[in-house]
Formats: structure tokens, sequence, C-alpha cells
């Protein structure tokens, strides 16, 4: 990236009716791109072009439609370019090519910020796991299946999204994704062309990226997420402790971590009688036993909380792993919960407060779906939805990244830049309505001249100039 003009998109309105002085396009994101060497990153992964508008370009493009309040590129497009349906296609082209390695520039990219971002002195980090459901409309978009919505609790058509995160105590930083689907996938037929062609993973390279990602896609999400954390280790990520919820509370997987990744686990736990064992003084127990059993007797009222907790230290059968559950139970609930460490030396309340940092991947769904497009993405082709994920993160990453440069905070930052930007962008608009009225207006005269109706024609000029009359001339450029 040369310098901040070539960012600018060719034929777009704003290159036309704007001086660059005014462009709408954000100079200080351009400083990080080039900070950040993207340029670099995204050759390394196998994102070029060998003609055309340099990737950079593009990227920054797609970069910025949610800051112009779109949704999508094609609206981004259809804003932007006069020839909208021609134009589109180079950016469709290039979100929807299976060799580009998105997954490794996510790892790239991610692991720069990590190392601008400093954190507080005496905060610990933590790799956070969870996933999240973005839905779709279509049922010819590829790989979508029906999947179990547990917060709508209705059967939803669309994607699992497998996100793993590293959170510091102040910014959570997105490292790496899978897409996970269901076993029940709708049966379309459509008559466009498009879908009548040869399969797309019968078209493209065997060793690409976009082939090994479509034959994974049947992995469990626990085998996906024991491939994330060893890479994310091999990439130079550090952190000892990983948090999730009571959803991968499955023995077998807390073993893996520990024994085969040497990592701790903060998780919540659930009963699951069939699957799950405890060894408690020499016995096996569920996890509801075992607090029926031990751990309701032994509560003791924490007057600072409102709450009662107790304490038990158990084994996991046939491995050598340990865990110290805390049990809490509420009288205002009724109900008790469970949450556990493989690191039993830590305090009942250290569990607790390190499993409350698992909080930090909610804030960054609600953000990314809210406001940067998260699964907004109106895409048919799985090369093109793990690209518009990774475009996400970018996003997620550079605001935040800004953010801890001023010392602000992520929503504070992305709003400032969507007032500049909309506010810019709604001018543009104007401004271009006004002219195409003036071109309509101007080639009306031309055709009453041409016709030789110049009465007509003298008197549209005297329309246009009586209108005017009260307006002081404004120079467009």
């Amino acid at each position: 990236m040369q310098d901040h003009d070539n960012l600018l998109p060719i034929e777009s309105d704003v290159k036309q009716y704007l001086d660059k002085e005014l462009s709408m396009f954000d100079t200080h994101i351009a400083d990080v791109f080039k900070e950040l060497k993207l340029a670099s990153l995204l050759k390394s992964c196998s994102i070029n072009k060998r003609t055309g508008h340099s990737v950079d370009r593009i990227i920054f493009d797609l970069f910025m439609v949610p800051f112009l309040l779109m949704s999508t590129v094609f609206l981004f497009v259809q804003s932007q370019y006069e020839q909208a349906s021609a134009e589109k296609n180079r950016f469709y082209r290039f979100l929807g090519n299976a060799n580009y390695n998105w997954r490794l520039f996510l790892f790239y990219i991610s692991y720069e910020i990590h190392k601008k971002i400093k954190p507080e002195m005496g905060k610990e980090s933590f790799f956070v796991i969870d996933d999240t459901i973005t839905t779709v409309t279509g049922k010819l978009v590829e790989s979508a299946s029906y999947i179990y919505d547990h917060v709508t609790s209705k059967t939803v058509l669309g994607f699992q999204k497998l996100v793993l995160g590293l959170f510091d105590g102040s910014h959570f930083i997105p490292i790496s994704s899978r897409i996970c689907v269901g076993k029940t996938k709708p049966v379309a037929k459509s008559k466009a062309k498009k879908y009548n062609k040869i399969p797309k993973v019968q078209r493209i390279d065997p060793k690409s990226p976009g082939a090994i990602e479509r034959e994974d896609m049947d992995d469990t999400k626990l085998t996906k997420t024991i491939s994330m954390l060893k890479a994310a280790k091999r990439k130079g990520f550090s952190a000892e402790t990983v948090l999730f919820d009571s959803w991968y509370c499955f023995n077998s997987f807390i073993i893996k971590l520990e024994e085969l990744l040497n990592l701790r686990v903060i998780c919540q736990l659930k009963n699951m009688p069939r699957t799950n064992k405890y060894i408690y003084q020499g016995k096996s127990y569920s996890l509801k036993e075992l607090f029926a059993y031990y751990g309701k007797n032994k509560l003791r009222m924490v007057k600072k909380y409102q709450l009662k907790r107790s304490c038990l230290t158990v084994s996991l059968p046939n491995s050598k792993v340990k865990m110290k559950i805390v049990f809490v139970f509420s009288d205002g609930e009724k109900k008790w919960h469970a949450f556990a460490s493989t690191n039993i030396q830590l305090s009942a309340w250290k569990i607790l407060e390190y499993y409350s940092q698992r909080w930090s991947i909610e804030v960054f769904f609600k953000n990314c779906k809210q406001y940067l497009n998260y699964g907004k993405e109106q895409m048919s082709n799985l090369d093109s939805i793990i690209a518009c994920d990774a475009l996400v993160f970018l996003r997620y990453m550079i605001l935040t990244y800004l953010a801890y440069l001023n010392q602000s905070t992520f929503y504070e930052k992305f709003s400032a830049l969507r007032k500049k930007h909309s506010a810019n962008i709604f001018g543009v608009r104007l401004l271009k309505f006004f002219l195409n009225k003036l071109q309509f207006l101007i080639e009306e005269v031309r055709r009453y001249i041409t016709n030789d109706q110049k009465e007509k024609a003298f008197n549209l000029l005297d329309y246009i100039a009586k209108y005017n009359v009260n307006i002081d001339p404004v120079p467009l450029f």
C-alpha cells in the first residue's frame, strides 16, 4: 500500500464528485493497515491477485461497508459504482476464491494486534471458546443446515460458528473460527443456471484451503476446538487456561486439554449422568448425586454476595486429572450451579472470578452481529461466507486496537467512525441526486433543441433560472 489515494475506489461517486481532501474514506484506518503490514500478511496467506485492483484496496473497501450504514457488499457497490452489476463481480470473485487462506490470515492479524496491545499489570490471559448461530434465508446456501437455537427455542436454517479468542482481562481478540453444521440439511432444487453447474468442491484444487474446509465440515465441535487450540499454541499465543460454558464440559474433552495440550480448564458443569462421572472418596458419582450427598451439606452463606457455596475436590475417571468443583446456591432462585477448575490450588472465588471472564466472547458476538454485519452477508458460497466472517473479525480487531490507542471503548470508536462516515455518505448521495437532476434537465433542453422546439427549451431554462434565483452559486469543486 503505497499511499492513501490507492485506497479510493475507482469510478465511484466519491471519486467523481468529491475532492481528495473531502474523501469519505478514513486515512486513519489506512495508516493502521500500513502499520500492521496488511498487504504483506495477505500475500503470505496466498490472498493476492495478478492483475486489476490491489488486494489491500479491495479489503479496505469491504472493511468500510458497516460504517457507511450498509449491510451487504451489493448495497455498497450499488451506491459507489455507476455500473453496479459489473463492478460487484470483482468483489464477489475475490470473496469466493477457494485458494485464499482466510483462517491463516486471521491467525496472523490477531497475533500482530495481540503483540501491540499490552495487557494491564496483574491481568491474566485466557483462551475463550464458544459458538453462535447465524441464520440464512436461502435453502441453496452451500452447507447450510437446520440447527436448534437455544436462545429462541426454535430450529433455524444456518450455521453454527465456533470461535476461539484470547482475553487479557481488558481486550478480547478473536484468533480462529470454524463453521459447524447439523446433520439435517434442506432438500431444494433451483432452475437457476448457477446452481446447475458442477459443485464447486469438484472444481477447486483438493489441496486448497476451501477444499480442506469442506473436507473437515462434518467434524464435531470438540474436534475442531482441539485443532484450533493446537494451532493457536503453535502460532505463539500464550495462555494457561481455557474458559468455556457447560456445553463443552465433557470429561473426555477436559482430559484431552489437560494431558494433550497442557491447558488448565475453568468451566461450568451440568449434570450428564451417562457421560460424566466424578470420583470422590473412592466412589463414582454423577454431578447431581455429588451435590445431593456432599455439596448440599457443606453449603455456607456468603453474606457479601447473598448466596451459599461449597467446594469439593474430585478426580476424573481413567485419568490423573483432578478438579475443584464449586457449588453455588441462591435461595432466590432455588437452584444450584456448579463451576469447576482443573487447577485445584485456586480458591472458590478465584474460580468464579476467572469464569466470569468468559462473558467477553458473548460481548464480542453481540458487537459483531449488531454493528459489524456478522452473518448478514447474503452469500450462497461457503468460501465467501468464510471470507466475510474474516472481514468482520478484522473490523473488530482494528476497532479494538484503535480504542486501545485512544483509551476509549469499542463502541465509542465505532460510533465515532460511523457518525463521521454516515454524514459524508449522506452528503455524497445528496450531491449525486442534484447532479443527476441537473443532468436530466440538460438532456431535456438538448432534446427540445434537437426536435426544433426552441421555445420549450427556453421556457425550461427560464424555469430553472427562476427556481434558483434566490440560491447563491456554490462551486461544486
